[in-house]
Parts: structure tokens; C-alpha cells; sequence
């Protein structure tokens, strides 16, 4: 069965690519902290990774660097919020409502987050979702 994956866009406030190396102030994966804390509030890391822009088909593209979790989903069944570190800034609280291998909805810090293409309901399209700081 599919794992729910998460795949996070952050864009500053003239929609540059915060997560591409080419935009002045953006976030280098080493200064990023992706995390959650378990029952004694031990900080565990989430394993995530920095994806590169990529054609999903002739009509979708998908022109941004994308933060992807593949094991925040699962965890989101079972661990309410998890913590989002961008360098030296604010953290941003994370929860998600996961349907079996879709990630249907995302809210930081109690907000819910856009979906970068709504209404595309393919994986993983369906599952990219942008933070704009």
C-alpha cells in the first residue's frame, strides 16, 4: 500500500523559491529542522529530503523545490503535530488529516494551507502543499 508523502513548498511573499539555492535567502536542507515529540517530549527528527522541479505531464509542471517527508504521513496517524525549523526563523506547527495514502489536508500553525494544485487529485500532485513567508 502507498505511503501518505508530503511535499511542501516555501515561497516568500514575491512567490520566489525559498528552497532553491538560486533565491537570495534561501534555506539550505542543513539549516532546516523537520521534527515531532513523542509521549516523554523527546525531540525526534523526520527524515525529509529537497526535491527538484519536475513535469508531471505536458500540462503540469511543478516549478518549485518541494520539502518531502515520505514517513510524515503514517506518523500523522498516530502523532498530532510536528514542528517545522527554517533556519534561524519562527517554528511553524504542522498538523495533518490523513485518509489512508492521502494527505487530504494540512494546517500550520493552525491555518490550512493551500494545495499548490487543487484540483488535481492524482498522487503525488494531490499531496504538495506551499507555505508562502
Amino acid at each position: 500500500m502507498p505511503q501518505p508523502i508530503l511535499s511542501l513548498i516555501i515561497k516568500n511573499n514575491a512567490n520566489a523559491d525559498l528552497l532553491n539555492s538560486a533565491t537570495t535567502g534561501y534555506f539550505d536542507k542543513s539549516k532546516i529542522e523537520f521534527y515531532y515529540k513523542d509521549a516523554n517530549n523527546l525531540i525526534k527528527q523526520l527524515n525529509f529530503g529537497i526535491s527538484q522541479p519536475f513535469t508531471y505531464t505536458n500540462d503540469v509542471k511543478v516549478t518549485y523545490y518541494q520539502l518531502v517527508s515520505y514517513e510524515i504521513g503514517m506518523l500523522a496517524k498516530s502523532i498530532e503535530t510536528f514542528y517545522l525549523k527554517l533556519g534561524d526563523g519562527k517554528i511553524y506547527e504542522l498538523s495533518l488529516k490523513v485518509n489512508n495514502t492521502v494527505i487530504e489536508k494540512l494546517l500550520i500553525d493552525k491555518v490550512e494551507i493551500s494545495k499548490e494544485f487543487p484540483t488535481i487529485n492524482t498522487s503525488p500532485i494531490s499531496s504538495i502543499y506551499t507555505l508562502k513567508i
